[in-house]
């Protein structure tokens, strides 16, 4: 993700400033709590995949010149070779520099690792239409295939930039279907990392030669992403329910060169051993569907989640009805009425209705006995849930739990000699572990 020169970036990058100052306070709280919960660390038997966006360089309007590029990037791949670490690279060519940059690519092919695409101009997906963010990706594909054509390879990955996979159920599926078609995998992350934002006060601080501000960087590169690394991996783990396998998204940036030592020894401390990418992506975690779609992206943990959350949630209002169904049909309005908010407003062409008590007096009033009642049925035509993103203790997003849902169901009362219908529009929140009603306009 390249980082720009304007004013907003540069308020981004204040504000981010700013809040680093907290980092080595929340991470060590973190850690200490980590340490007593687990003792030592473990063995090294969580695979981990090292993949790294923006390749020749990422952030090109801080590296211009054709040495300074050529010299991060040996850096970057004496630090991976120092750890074995084979990494795929995620080529966007936005900004390729011709022959220079080429080089460059080279040189992450000839060290062994994997190059993937990352589109032509890192379009946002939500602020593009499907037809024009597809060419976009196809011609970054057309463009690596070029160059791995030689070495009898073929680009296997991609990465969507920003990790936005669209906005709408549309868009996703258009996408998958492009990505099956051009024998492309999307490549997911599982620890997304904000490294990207050190680079400018890391480029900034080393051309004032001021070492203070370095050290307080490294500092607070590291401590961030050990805390991202933390955090993220517990949710999977927790998710799953066992130790899961990870992949970890960094940027080919000069503070990386700076830190990734330090980063990599971390990670090797604590359980980690740098795998390939056919070995992580052959776990089954990689293989669970999810049709997340939102206005931001974010790790495949927090996607699985809010699938897994959503599920729940049609699952419990399903049973909302069900139980509704069920209280009637003994004859039991009190029950009947129980999931009602207590502020509940009820709607019909008669009128409003407002309150549980009321809307249960209503119902006193009109079924005065269990043969006036007949035999109630629900057939749910259509389940809408609401939820936005939430921000991270470290500025990521991530989606939020769901918090509200429309339902539009169909009811059926049976009597003996007759059926009645209509159809009922109910508006819902959380409430507990399920969900009450807050609106409900029957027809």
């Amino acid at each position: 993700m390249a980082v720009r020169p304007n004013r907003k970036r540069q308020r981004e990058r204040e504000s981010s400033r700013r809040w680093l100052d907290f980092v080595p306070l929340v991470t060590s709280i973190v850690f200490l709590a980590a340490t007593a919960a687990f003792g030592t660390p473990p063995s090294p038997t969580r695979p981990l995949l090292v993949t790294v966006d923006d390749l020749p360089i990422a952030s090109p309007a801080l590296h211009t010149g054709a040495a300074d590029r050529e010299r991060l990037t040996g850096e970057l791949l004496a630090v991976l070779a120092k750890h074995r670490v084979p990494a795929v690279g995620l080529v966007t060519w936005r900004d390729f520099r011709g022959p220079e940059d080429q080089r460059l690519l080279e040189r992450w092919l000839e060290a062994g690792h994997e190059l993937g695409n990352h589109s032509w101009g890192h379009l946002d997906y939500t602020a593009t239409d499907s037809t024009t963010y597809i060419a976009d990706v196809e011609r970054g594909r057309a463009r690596l295939a070029e160059l791995l054509e030689s070495r009898g390879s073929r680009p296997r990955f991609f990465r969507f930039p920003f990790l936005r996979e669209g906005e709408t159920p549309e868009k996703l599926a258009a996408m998958r279907r492009y990505l099956e078609s051009s024998g492309q995998r999307n490549l997911p992350v599982t620890l997304d990392t904000q490294d990207w934002s050190f680079e400018a006060p890391w480029v900034e601080a080393r051309g004032a030669s001021d070492t203070t501000a370095l050290d307080s960087l490294a500092s607070e590169y590291l401590s961030q992403l050990r805390l991202e690394v933390t955090d993220q991996e517990e949710r999977g783990d927790r998710l799953l329910g066992r130790t899961t396998p990870q992949i970890l998204l960094l940027h080919a940036n000069a503070v990386g060169a700076a830190q990734w030592d330090a980063l990599f020894t971390w990670l090797e401390s604590t359980g980690h051993r740098f795998a390939t990418a056919d070995e992580v992506l052959a776990d089954s975690a990689f293989a669970l569907p999810h049709d997340f779609v939102g206005r931001y992206g974010c790790g495949l943990w927090d996607r699985l989640l809010d699938d897994r959350r959503r599920q729940a949630a049609r699952t419990a209002i399903a049973a909302l009805l069900d139980r509704s169904a069920a209280a009637w049909n003994r004859g039991d309005l009190e029950a009947f009425c129980s999931d009602y908010a207590e502020d509940a407003l009820f709607v019909t062409p008669n009128g409003t209705t407002r309150g549980r008590a009321a809307v249960l007096s209503r119902y006193r009033d009109k079924y005065r006995d269990r043969a006036a009642m007949g035999t109630l049925s629900f057939e749910m035509l259509e389940v809408r849930l609401t939820s936005g993103m939430a921000v991270s203790i470290l500025g990521g997003v991530r989606p939020a739990a769901p918090q509200g849902a429309s339902l539009v169901a169909r009811w059926s009362l049976a009597f003996a000699d007759t059926t009645a219908s209509g159809l009922t529009l109910l508006v819902l929140r959380p409430r507990g572990q399920g969900w009450e009603i807050v609106q409900d306009a029957s027809m």
